[in-house]
């Protein structure tokens, strides 16, 4: 072999070293993105190390795209609990809205987002209503026998108020008759009228009037309970016999009926303890005096306007 031809040897050697350095150096293209499915078996045949000891370099692994088209929620269920969502890169407020078939303003209002409608990576939203995600609370129906402990208790205290109702009226009836005692008591303590004959007392009326008969001796004087003027005196009404009826003011008027012999005159002025006329005698040989009591023209009990004891 020639010298030239010792020449072109070497130069065809140090082209092909050329030419393999050059691919060793272009191994860091990403071959899982480029393969068709069938292919892992053949990338990993292209990248194992070499019997030479050529170290190729391990493919770049490229990020999962995820569709546009698959749900948020798919990938969020299991890191957010029910009714939330969490947060990914690239979300917007609106299309988490559009996703779970929310107005975005309510999503804003319900986490309180700002005014842009801006969501950070990783926060936590709530994309359900309130009401529907939060767990109602049920409350306990009431066994039975709470119930009639609650009826057993409000009978007792209705019981209790009626009690203390009945009490309550029964105090008052016994103070009002208690006042109208004392009031009567102080009447005829105070009273301004004198008996006007002494004897027994026996409560009767004429008609509608309350009047009283004062039982004596025939005769006997039948006297002015107060001082006044007489208003009337004589016979003219048949069921008080020889009657004398005394004006003492404006509110209170005396009459003395079933007398034997009048004394006093119509238009006569008189005083307290006057004689006015003088008792007559029944069939049976006794006396008394018909007397009644009117307050503004209405006939009232004699006895609670007199002195408690005849004289």
């Amino acid at each position: 072999m020639g010298i030239l031809d010792k020449a072109g040897d070497i130069a065809r050697v140090a082209v092909t070293a050329g030419w393999v350095s050059l691919f060793a150096a272009c191994t860091f293209t990403p071959w899982q993105s480029l393969s068709r499915e069938g292919d892992e078996e053949a990338a990993a045949t292209a990248h194992t190390p070499t019997d030479t000891g050529a170290v190729v370099a391990s493919p770049v692994a490229m990020p999962l795209v995820t569709s546009s088209a698959t749900p948020v929620a798919a990938t969020t269920a299991a890191a957010a609990p029910t009714g939330f969502y969490r947060v990914k890169a690239g979300d917007t407020l609106y299309h988490i809205a559009s996703t779970y078939k929310q107005r975005a303003a309510d999503i804003a209002a319900w986490n309180k987002l700002p005014a842009s409608g801006q969501v950070q990576k990783g926060q936590l939203l709530r994309v359900t209503p309130p009401s529907a995600s939060t767990s109602s609370t049920t409350s306990t129906p009431s066994t039975p026998s709470s119930s009639v402990a609650a009826d057993a208790k409000a009978s007792a205290s209705a019981a209790a108020g009626s009690a203390a109702k009945s009490t309550a009226a029964a105090a008052t009836t016994a103070a009002a008759n208690s006042t109208a005692t004392t009031s009567v008591a102080n009447a005829r303590a105070t009273s301004r009228l004198v008996w006007p004959m002494s004897g027994a007392v026996t409560p009767t009326s004429v008609g509608k009037s309350k009047a009283i008969a004062i039982a004596g001796g025939p005769g006997q004087p039948v006297k002015a309970a107060a001082s006044g003027r007489v208003v009337y005196a004589g016979s003219g009404m048949k069921a008080y016999g020889k009657l004398v009826i005394v004006k003492h003011d404006a509110h209170l008027i005396t009459a003395y009926g079933r007398n034997g012999k009048l004394l006093v005159k119509e238009g006569e002025s008189v005083k307290q303890g006057q004689t006015l006329a003088t008792s007559a005698a029944d069939g049976a040989g006794n006396g008394g005096v018909l007397f009644e009591v009117r307050e503004d023209g209405k006939a009232v009990d004699p006895q609670t306007r007199l002195p408690r004891a005849t004289p």
